[in-house]
């Protein structure tokens, strides 16, 4: 990975050609086309922090344009070439260059969750509750894998389809924004190993967001519990786009803690194996990333330490 991220900065031309190839493959190859694209913006990111940020709007553009150019000729419409670069390229750029020039990543996670709130607010204030829309979407899915002689019971208890309908944009918006943020925390690993290796994982581990963040996720939670019809499906698709930073401080915590514990990395593959297998691991996590705003878990530890030690 060093060697690619080298390659990468060592000229506009070839990370151009990285992001361009990446951006192509999405399509070609739509087994790996996420990770493809979020490949593609972390070259955007690590030339806007590695560079400059003019550096990494022109790379962005160039090849943005290419990139459109080929899909053209390859017959697919061109609006797929603009959802990769305004859903994930533009805002990797916006939060890296705002990192850039802070150096505070939980600036840089600000950014990113205030695009995905942004695009929520869109959504509602241009089309209203997208609910019925994605009832629709759910149940063509569900005819076709009939078609196809598949079973999905799941997708035919309306019940269940309604209550996960109404939660569909704020799913959809929050991956994106973790999306994003995995992008920029590529990009940022690659320039600690370039210019000072090290220097990632020491900034991650002391990750934290202000208690003024804090208290206004968690007033949108206790919104989202108490309320009532839209203002509360609204309210908690917003709150899941706003946790979306506290998984990533949560992480931060959970490397730290082991860290200092001095135990192994197999404690953070089984950390990660549960996350990607129980969607409620991920929730648990990201509530404890907000309670470490006024807990501060890392620094407890530190301190109980040095008092017993």
């Amino acid at each position: 990975m060093k060697a690619l991220a080298a390659y990468i900065v060592s000229g506009r031309w070839q990370s151009i050609l990285v992001v361009v190839i990446c951006g192509v493959m999405t399509i070609l190859l739509p087994p790996f086309g996420g990770v493809l694209n979020y490949l593609a913006a972390a070259v955007v990111a690590l030339v806007t922090l590695h560079v400059g940020v003019l550096a990494g709007l022109q790379i962005m553009a160039i090849a943005a344009a290419i990139t459109l150019l080929i899909y053209q000729l390859l017959g697919i419409q061109a609006v797929v070439a603009l959802l990769l670069v305004l859903m994930l390229w533009l805002p990797c750029w916006m939060t890296a260059a705002v990192l850039q020039q802070t150096n505070r990543l939980g600036q840089a996670m600000k950014v990113a969750t205030l695009f995905g709130v942004s695009l929520l607010l869109l959504v509602f204030g241009v089309y209203g509750n997208p609910a019925a829309w994605w009832v629709e979407q759910l149940q063509q899915v569900e005819t076709t894998l009939a078609e196809a002689g598949i079973a999905f019971p799941a997708l035919a208890d309306i019940e269940l389809l309604t209550e996960v309908s109404a939660l569909m944009t704020g799913v959809v918006l929050a991956s994106l924004v973790i999306g994003v943020l995995a992008s920029l925390l590529l990009a940022r690993w690659w320039q600690s190993v370039l210019v000072h290796p090290g220097a990632f994982r020491d900034e991650f581990y002391e990750l934290r967001l202000s208690q003024v963040n804090g208290l206004i996720t968690l007033g949108i939670m206790l919104i989202a519990r108490f309320a009532d019809g839209d203002i509360s499906e609204f309210s908690a698709q917003l709150a899941m786009i706003m946790l979306v930073p506290y998984l990533l401080v949560g992480l931060a915590v959970i490397h730290a803690l082991l860290k200092r514990k001095g135990l192994g990395g197999g404690w953070l593959v089984v950390v990660y194996v549960l996350l990607a297998i129980i969607p409620q691991a991920t929730l648990l996590l990201a509530a404890g990333g907000l309670l470490d705003t006024w807990i501060d878990f890392r620094r407890r530890l530190a301190r109980d330490e040095d008092s017993t030690g």
